[in-house]
C-alpha cells in the first residue's frame, strides 16, 4: 500500500470558523488562542494566503523558544516592515514590564501603514515574558486602521487582575477550531472518505472535534483500512507515522527531534550524509506534522509528534544511540555556528575537548544579542577534567573575560589559576605557543585588576614584553571598559586621588593600545573631559571631547565615541546651548542605529538615561533601568553600580524614600567593605546626596545635613562638583549652613556657583524639549480633557465606548508626555 502520512492535503475549515477568522481585518489586533495541534497556525495561514491574493502584505515572527532578548528582537523586526523607525524604538527599550508598557504606546504612533497589512507572531507562549496579555493590550493600541496583528498562542496565563478585553482586541479561542459531527464527516469527505452514521460517531466521540486527533484516525484509515476509536494519540501517531517509516527515516525523525528547530544543513549532519537524500527532502516539504519557517530557514515538528519522539528517544533508544546523536547535534549546532546549543549537547556526553575547541570569541555573547549562558560555563570548568582544560589555554582565557565580566570571581580565579600553571608547566606546547599563552594571560590578569590602574599598568606592560605584538584576543571591536557610558567613574575609586588617576591612565594607554590594535583608543581624554566637567571648566571639557572622537573614529572605537558625545550633551546643558544639545543627542542616537552590537545599544540606552536623570525627566530613561533585577540581566557585572544611580534617582523622583534609603544604605555598605576589589567614588556621593534630598524632604534636617556633609568629604578635595549640585536646589540652606563646618569654604562656593549656571542651562534645555515634543495624539488629548473635568476611567471608557483598560493605558501614556503623575498636576499642564 503506498504511503499517504506524509501528503499534505486540502484544508477544511468550518463556517464557524470561516466567519470568525473574518473578523480579523475588523480588528486591530487578534488573539488565537488554542492547545497544541488545534490547526491555529494553518487556519491564519490559509486566511491570509486570499488576502494577500487580494493586495494586502503578510510578516511573520515565528518564537522557537529562543531568549528573552532575541524573542523581543523578533517581535520588533516585524515592525520594520511598517517602519523601521518605530522597529528600532521598541528595540532600544528591551522586553518591557509593567513600568513600561507605556512606552510602547508612544512609539506605535509613528506607524503610517498606506496597505493592509498583517503581522504575525506564532507561538507566542514561547517569549518570555513575564506579561504576555499586557504586552497584547499595548500592542493593540497602534492606532493604524490598515494594520492588524495576530499573535496565535497556546494558553496564556491568567491573572485575575488583568484583563484585556476591550474593542481594539478580538479573541479567536478554541471552540471554532473544534470540528462537529458534520464539519469531521466533511473533512473525511474530502479525502475521499465516506463514513457510517456508526463510524463518524464513534469518531467523534474519540477526538471530540480535535482536528490532530481528526488526522491522526484519517491517517491511520488510510493505512490500516479500519477505524480504532479507543486509541489514544500516542497510539496513532504510532500507526499513522511511525509504523510507516523506514529504519533510515526512523533514525532521522528522532535524531532531529532533540533540536528545537532545524536547517536543511543540519538536517543532513543528524543523518551523517552530506547532502538530504531525496526521500526526506520529500518528507520535510510534504509532512504537514513538519513545518518550514521561510523567516527563519529552518524547520520547525509539531509538538504533538515532537513529543512522541522524544519520549521513544530518551526512554527507549539505548545510551550509545543516544550519545551517537547527541554528537551529532552538537556538530550540526556547530555548522550554523551557533556554539551555545552545541556545547549544551556536547556537555550531555562529556565531551570537553569538542566544546572547548569551539572558535569562542569575546565578541561572541554580543554578536548573538544575549550575555552568555553564564551557568554552562560554570558547569564545563568544575566538571571538565584540568588536564583536558590546560589543553586548551586559549578557550580558557576567552571563558576568563566572560566570567570576569559576569561577575563570577570564584571561576574566574580558578581559570587563572590554571592558566598559571599552565605556563609554568610548559607541557607539549611549544616555546612560541606558551609566549603567547603566557602574554594573553598576563593580559586577562591587567582586566582582573579592574579598577586598579597602577596594578593594571603593570600587568600591561608584562604582557606586551611577553608578546611583543598585539593580542588575538581583545579586538578592537570588543567592548571597551564594560561598555561604560563614563571612563572616570569607573576608574576614580579614592577622595584626593582623581590627579593621580589622571596620570596614571595617560602613562599606560599607549601600551594598552599598542597591545590591543587601538582598543580603548580616546579613552585618556574621555576622562580628562568628563574631570574638566565636573569641575565647571566646560571649554577645557570640549576641547578634550574632541580629542577623544578624533583617536575614537580613527580606531573605530564606538564605546568611546558615544561617551565624548554624551560629555558635549552634558556640556551644552550646562551651557544652556540648544542646539549643540541637540546636536549631541542625535549623534548618540544615531550610534543605536547604526550599530547591531548589544553592548552599543545598552550604552546608548545608558547615556540618555544619563541625560534624563540630569534633566530629572523620564523622556530617555531606558525601561530596563525601572527594575533591579533587569539592570542585572543586562550589564556586566562592573557596570552595575553605576547603573543603580538611576534606578535611586528614579526612586527619588516618585518619592519613594523608604526603599530609596534601604538600597542607598545597603549600597553603601557594601562599598565601604575592605575587601572589596573594586571601589567607586561617584556612586557613593550620588547615594550620599540622594540620601540627603530624601531626608531634607521628609523633615529629617540633621540627618540629610550628614549625609551631604559626607558627600562633600568625599568629592571636594578632587574638585568634583557637578554631581553635587544636580537636583540639589532644595539643598542650598544646607550647603551655606556647612560653610561653618567644612574647612573648603570656596569648595562649597564654587558647587553653589556651578548650581546656579546649571540651574539655569537646564531650565532653557527643558523648556526646548518640551517645545519640541510631539503634542499629544487626538485621542490622547480629548481623555486628557475628561480627565481634567474630573471624569473617572469607567465614565471616559463609557462616553468614549472604549474599555477602561484602554483609558487608563493612554492616560499614564499622556502623564509620561506631560512629565505628571496624577490628575491633580494635569490641571497645571497645557497640551
Amino acid at each position: 500500500m503506498q504511503k499517504k502520512f506524509n501528503q499534505r492535503n486540502k484544508y477544511f475549515f468550518s463556517e464557524r470558523l470561516k466567519r470568525q477568522l473574518d473578523q480579523i481585518s475588523h480588528h486591530p489586533l487578534t488573539i488565537v488562542e488554542a492547545p497544541s495541534g488545534f490547526g491555529k497556525t494553518t487556519a491564519v495561514r490559509e486566511y491570509l494566503r486570499e488576502k494577500v491574493s487580494h493586495g494586502a502584505c503578510e510578516y511573520w515572527y515565528t518564537c522557537l523558544g529562543e531568549p528573552a532578548s532575541m524573542a523581543w528582537l523578533g517581535i520588533c523586526e516585524l515592525f520594520s516592515n511598517v517602519s523601521i523607525k518605530v522597529a528600532d524604538d521598541l528595540k532600544n527599550m528591551q522586553m518591557p514590564t509593567l513600568d513600561t508598557l507605556f512606552f510602547i504606546t508612544a512609539h506605535l504612533r509613528d506607524i503610517t501603514c498606506q496597505m493592509e497589512t498583517y503581522l504575525v507572531v506564532d507561538n507566542y507562549q514561547l517569549v518570555n515574558c513575564d506579561i504576555p496579555r499586557e504586552l497584547i493590550s499595548v500592542f493593540s493600541m497602534h492606532g493604524n486602521p490598515k494594520l492588524h496583528m495576530i499573535f496565535i498562542t497556546q494558553q496564556l496565563e491568567v491573572r485575575q487582575q488583568v484583563s484585556i478585553h476591550n474593542n481594539n482586541i478580538y479573541t479567536l479561542d478554541a471552540s471554532p477550531f473544534f470540528f462537529d459531527r458534520e464539519g469531521t464527516a466533511n473533512l473525511f469527505r474530502m479525502e475521499g472518505i465516506r463514513l457510517t452514521d456508526d463510524e463518524l460517531e464513534k469518531i467523534f466521540m474519540s477526538t471530540e472535534g480535535w482536528v490532530s486527533a481528526i488526522r491522526l484516525h484519517m491517517i491511520n484509515f488510510k493505512e490500516t483500512g479500519f477505524f480504532d476509536p479507543a486509541a489514544d494519540i500516542e497510539q496513532l501517531v504510532e500507526r499513522a507515522i511511525w509504523n510507516n517509516l523506514t529504519p533510515q527515516e526512523r533514525d532521522f525523525f528522532l535524531s532531529v527531534s532533540i533540536l528545537d528547530s532545524f536547517s536543511a544543513r543540519q538536517a543532513a549532519i543528524m543523518l551523517n550524509q552530506e547532502v538530504l537524500p531525496d526521500k526526506i527532502i520529500e518528507i520535510l516539504k510534504n509532512n504537514e506534522f513538519i513545518r518550514y519557517l521561510p523567516d527563519k530557514y529552518r524547520y520547525s515538528m509539531h509538538s504533538i509528534l515532537q513529543d512522541y519522539l522524544r519520549n521513544r528517544f530518551y526512554n527507549e533508544m539505548p545510551e550509545d544511540y543516544q550519545n551517537r546523536t547527541f554528537r551529532r547535534a552538537g556538530t550540526s549546532c556547530v555548522a550554523v555556528s551557533r556554539y551555545y546549543p552545541a556545547s549544551e549537547f556536547f556537555f550531555r556526553i562529556r565531551d570537553f575537548d569538542a566544546i572547548l575547541s569551539l572558535p569562542f570569541s569575546i565578541e561572541y555573547p554580543d554578536k548573538q544579542r544575549e550575555k552568555y549562558q553564564s551557568e554552562l560555563i560554570v558547569r564545563i570548568v568544575h566538571e571538565c577534567p584540568e588536564k583536558t582544560l590546560c589543553s586548551h589555554p586559549l578557550t580558557m582565557i576567552i571563558f576568563g573575560y566572560y566570567t570576569l565580566m559576569n561577575g563570577q570571581t570564584e571561576v574566574y580565579q580558578r581559570l587563572c589559576s590554571l592558566l598559571e600553571q599552565t605556563v609554568h608547566r610548559k607541557g607539549d606546547f611549544l616555546p612560541d605557543e606558551i609566549r603567547k599563552i603566557h602574554g594573553e594571560y598576563e593580559l586577562l590578569a591587567a582586566f582582573g585588576e579592574f579598577n586598579d590602574l597602577s596594578r593594571m599598568k603593570e600587568r600591561q606592560k608584562r604582557a606586551w614584553e611577553i608578546l611583543g605584538q598585539p593580542s588575538e584576543v581583545i579586538k578592537e571591536d570588543a567592548p571597551w571598559l564594560f561598555a561604560s557610558p563614563t571612563v572616570l567613574g569607573m576608574f576614580w575609586r579614592e577622595t584626593g586621588k582623581l590627579e593621580h588617576i589622571l596620570k596614571e591612565i595617560e602613562e599606560s594607554s599607549p601600551f594598552y593600545q599598542r597591545l590591543v590594535r587601538g582598543h580603548g583608543a580616546g579613552a585618556f581624554h574621555v576622562m580628562q573631559a568628563e574631570a574638566m566637567l565636573m569641575r565647571g571648566k566646560d571649554d577645557e571639557a570640549e576641547i578634550h571631547c574632541h580629542k577623544a572622537l578624533y583617536e575614537a573614529r580613527g580606531s573605530r572605537q564606538a564605546s568611546i565615541c558615544i561617551s565624548s558625545e554624551l560629555v558635549l550633551a552634558r556640556i551644552a546643558i550646562l551651557r544652556g546651548d540648544v542646539e549643540s544639545y541637540f546636536k549631541a543627542i542625535k549623534r548618540i542616537q544615531d550610534y543605536a542605529k547604526e550599530n547591531t552590537s548589544l553592548y552599543v545599544l545598552h550604552m546608548v540606552e545608558c547615556c540618555m538615561s544619563v541625560i534624563s536623570i540630569e534633566l530629572g525627566i523620564k523622556d530617555y530613561v531606558a525601561p530596563w533601568l525601572y527594575d533591579i533585577e533587569s539592570i542585572k540581566k543586562m550589564l556586566y557585572d562592573p557596570v552595575i553600580p553605576h547603573a543603580q544611580i538611576f534606578y535611586l534617582k528614579l526612586l527619588l523622583m516618585e518619592k519613594r524614600y523608604n526603599e530609596l534609603y534601604g538600597i542607598s544604605q545597603l549600597l553603601l555598605d557594601n562599598g565601604k567593605k575592605q575587601e572589596k576589589r573594586i571601589k567607586y567614588m561617584l556612586p557613593q556621593i550620588y547615594n550620599l546626596k540622594f540620601l540627603a534630598i530624601a531626608k531634607y524632604n521628609n523633615g529629617h534636617q540633621l540627618e540629610a545635613l550628614e549625609y551631604l556633609k559626607q558627600a562633600l568629604a568625599a568629592a571636594l578635595p578632587d574638585k568634583v562638583y557637578l554631581p553635587l549640585i544636580q537636583d540639589a536646589g532644595c539643598l542650598a540652606p544646607l550647603y551655606e549652613s556647612l560653610k561653618n563646618f567644612i574647612p573648603d569654604k570656596d569648595g562649597i562656593n564654587a558647587v553653589l556657583e556651578l548650581g546656579r549656571r546649571h540651574e539655569k542651562g537646564m531650565k532653557i534645555i527643558r523648556k526646548a524639549i518640551i517645545s519640541d515634543k510631539t503634542p499629544l495624539t487626538p485621542r490622547e488629548r480629548e481623555i486628557a480633557l475628561l480627565a481634567r473635568n474630573r471624569l473617572r476611567a469607567r465614565e471616559i471608557a463609557d462616553k468614549l465606548c472604549i474599555s477602561e483598560t484602554t483609558v487608563r493605558t493612554i492616560l499614564r501614556n499622556v502623564y509620561s508626555k506631560l512629565d505628571i503623575h496624577s490628575k491633580t498636576e494635569l490641571d497645571t499642564k497645557e497640551f
